[in-house]
């Protein structure tokens, strides 16, 4: 790093490695310089997201409600009502994935993302030309990295896939980590080891925790932290109560006590234990908290930085740990009210018929006659199926399924399977991206009708009417539910109260 982003007050700025200010304070949030951009967020009551360059000025302007930071020549960003959008350095943008709901960063080409659907989210992969190269199909991924992937199942277990999308290490780990120059650090039963291209356990599972450390491991062993080789052998005990890698510099910081300081390969002490807190180095320097100041040190432990800064951001100390960022997935702001409409059937609505009977209901949802009331004339089919993360459909349809006929000084209920079909109803509940936008959803739903004609007569401000030859479609919004019923021309429209 030359540029550091700090905290001074309420606000980030940049200094150099001597601590002189490079970019004044005027930040929210400030990220480290990836090839050349930094992503910070504004200061003010509307903060939004943009790019910047190492003289302080905005290679891309601050416009987005979220955003990533740059990977592989590109960056995720999302502006209001959008959906994520990758762009390159000069701002442009490459791809947009409108049906997404989270896209991860590029790694290895390719970048993951989500949709959803009835059954959950659904993670696949695009590449950089926005092609869809592996279908989702996984409940959750890591990143690619040396060509294989970490994947989830439904069952909740962890296994590896190529970039074909081909299992290439089965299923079977509680929770899996990236590749690393052939080797991946996986946890099974609460223990972690590490695993070859082959799925073959190098080191078996042992410690509580493992970090790939470059050529070594930082391990956790019964709540103390050390060291063991590339085969699993310790060669620093676990006793320290905290460290943090030493990512190819020659110390290490650790916690002895309640003070932290550094160590070298031997576990020898460098820099002795004085620090609130002790970052790895990046280059010469290590960031150390002391007195609630933040200030740097060089590999002497001597005070290049005298402690004067307020905080840092996450992101700063993901990079100097693992080089990884607390910015790389963005979530879509679009509120996809194409969807809605299209799950809607109003001509055949679930594949029925309003000429139809509940014969042709039980067969089609394959339910038994205890599913229907006996007193009420409506019958919930399907429940809170989930459309997008923002609305949710219900699904009643209106018939008397019950005759009451005479049974000596009494009368009984029995099932009628050849009831006539009364009508169908739609209820959507908003939520989420959608809130507030109930109308139009409403409009758009009109506007998909084909072949009706609004009925001025029955339509009113709550109640909006259409018809077509023997058939009505009524729509209107309660809260954020927004019903649609389809019924008979001689029907009576169900009382809204029915649905609160």
């Amino acid at each position: 790093m030359k540029l550091i982003p700090v905290k001074v007050g309420k606000e980030y700025q940049y200094i150099d490695r001597q601590g002189k200010i490079a970019i004044n304070p005027q930040f929210s949030i400030a990220t480290v310089f990836r090839n050349g951009l930094a992503l910070v967020k504004t200061s003010g009551n509307e903060p939004k997201w943009g790019y910047i360059s190492e003289d302080g000025k905005y290679a891309i302007a601050p416009n987005y409600n979220s955003a990533t930071i740059f990977s592989e020549e590109m960056a995720w960003v999302v502006s209001e009502n959008t959906a994520p959008t990758a762009i390159n350095s000069m701002g442009e943008i490459k791809i947009t994935l409108q049906d997404a709901e989270f896209v991860k960063i590029f790694k290895n080409g390719y970048a993951a993302f989500s949709i959803s659907d009835s059954s959950g989210a659904k993670w696949g992969f695009v590449d950089n030309t926005g092609a869809v190269v592996i279908n989702p199909q996984f409940t959750n991924t890591g990143n690619f990295s040396n060509g294989k992937c970490a994947v989830e199942n439904t069952d909740g277990k962890w296994g590896y896939i190529d970039k074909s999308g081909g299992i290439v290490i089965n299923y079977q780990f509680d929770n899996a980590s990236e590749f690393k120059d052939g080797k991946a650090v996986v946890y099974s039963d609460g223990k972690a080891g590490v695993i070859d291209e082959q799925g073959k356990y190098l080191i078996n599972p042992q410690f509580s925790n493992m970090v790939d450390d470059g050529g070594r491991y930082l391990i956790e062993q019964d709540g103390k932290w050390g060291w063991c080789d590339q085969e699993g052998k310790i060669i620093i005990n676990p006793q320290f109560s905290q460290a943090f890698p030493f990512m190819s510099n020659e110390l290490a910081p650790v916690q002895s006590g309640k003070s932290w300081g550094y160590v070298d390969s031997d576990a020898k002490i460098i820099i002795n234990p004085q620090f609130d807190f002790a970052f790895s180095h990046n280059g010469s320097l290590a960031l150390v908290l002391s007195g609630s100041k933040i200030g740097f040190i060089d590999e002497e432990g001597k005070y290049v930085i005298n402690p004067q800064y307020d905080n840092i951001d996450d992101d700063l100390t993901n990079y100097m740990h693992n080089g990884q960022s607390q910015f790389e997935m963005v979530e879509t702001d679009f509120f996809n009210i194409s969807t809605i409409v299209n799950r809607l059937n109003l001509v055949n609505p679930e594949g029925l018929s309003l000429s139809g009977s509940l014969a042709d209901v039980t067969a089609k949802f394959k339910i038994t006659e205890e599913q229907f009331s006996q007193y009420a004339t409506e019958h919930q089919l399907i429940i809170n199926e989930m459309v997008t993360n923002d609305a949710k459909l219900n699904f009643y349809v209106f018939a008397s399924a019950y005759m009451e006929i005479p049974d000596g000084w009494y009368s009984k209920f029995v099932f009628n399977p050849d009831a006539s079909i009364d009508g169908f109803a739609y209820e959507i509940k908003i939520g989420g991206r959608g809130t507030g936008k109930e109308k139009d959803v409403l409009q758009a739903i009109e506007q998909s009708l084909d072949g009706y004609q609004k009925d001025e007569e029955q339509s009113n401000e709550e109640l909006t009417v259409y018809s077509k030859e023997n058939q009505l479609v009524k729509f209107y919004i309660q809260g954020s539910r927004i019903i649609v019923i389809l019924m008979n021309e001689v029907q009576e429209t169900t009382p809204i109260n029915e649905y609160d």
